[in-house]
């Protein structure tokens, strides 16, 4: 009889604002993320995207781009100004946030913003002011009894960028 694999558990760091300490290759593509963000033109996210070997994940189901080509017309429709301003926004709240160091094994990931994996409730107005930046103005359609999905950004050591989604715990 086969043995079932041991799930790998998942250790998340402390919260982090200081960059200085993420690996090269991090600081890397969120500097190149934010390029864009500065250049204001969603664009300009068209070399980070292509920095991968692949696609980073932007949506599940048959909506999500599945190729490079697809992927900054992809972000600029689910942008509300449908140019990708809103995208370039919610990026910059983002990374105005701290950072949580997600490790799974031998898989590790920065996880922008450190709230979507630490679960701690905001303490201040100002803390919630900073979760509601993280939100695209989509996620607020329909029930509003539901959590809210919060953007976040995942980046591999090695400098991949894995994901930026909306998301409750995935």
């Amino acid at each position: 009889m086969a043995k079932k694999p041991t799930p790998v558990s998942e250790t998340i760091s402390a919260p982090s604002t200081d960059v200085r300490a993420l690996p090269p290759r991090v600081q890397e593509m969120r500097e190149a993320i934010l390029a864009a963000v500065q250049a204001r033109d969603i664009e300009a996210l068209r070399p980070a995207i292509e920095r991968n070997e692949t696609l980073p994940i932007f949506a599940s189901g048959p909506q999500r781009p599945k190729t490079f080509a697809q992927a900054v017309n992809f972000l600029r429709s689910r942008s509300q100004d449908k140019k990708g301003a809103e995208i370039l926004h919610v990026l910059e709240a983002i990374f105005a946030q701290p950072y949580v160091k997600s490790a799974r094994g031998q898989s590790v990931t920065y996880v922008w913003p450190a709230f979507t994996l630490t679960q701690k409730a905001p303490a201040t107005e100002e803390e919630l002011a900073q979760q509601w930046r993280c939100v695209m103005f989509s996620s607020l359609a329909g029930n509003l009894d539901k959590p809210v999905a919060v953007q976040r950004i995942g980046i591999g050591a090695d400098g991949t960028w894995h994901y930026f989604w909306g998301g409750l715990g995935e």
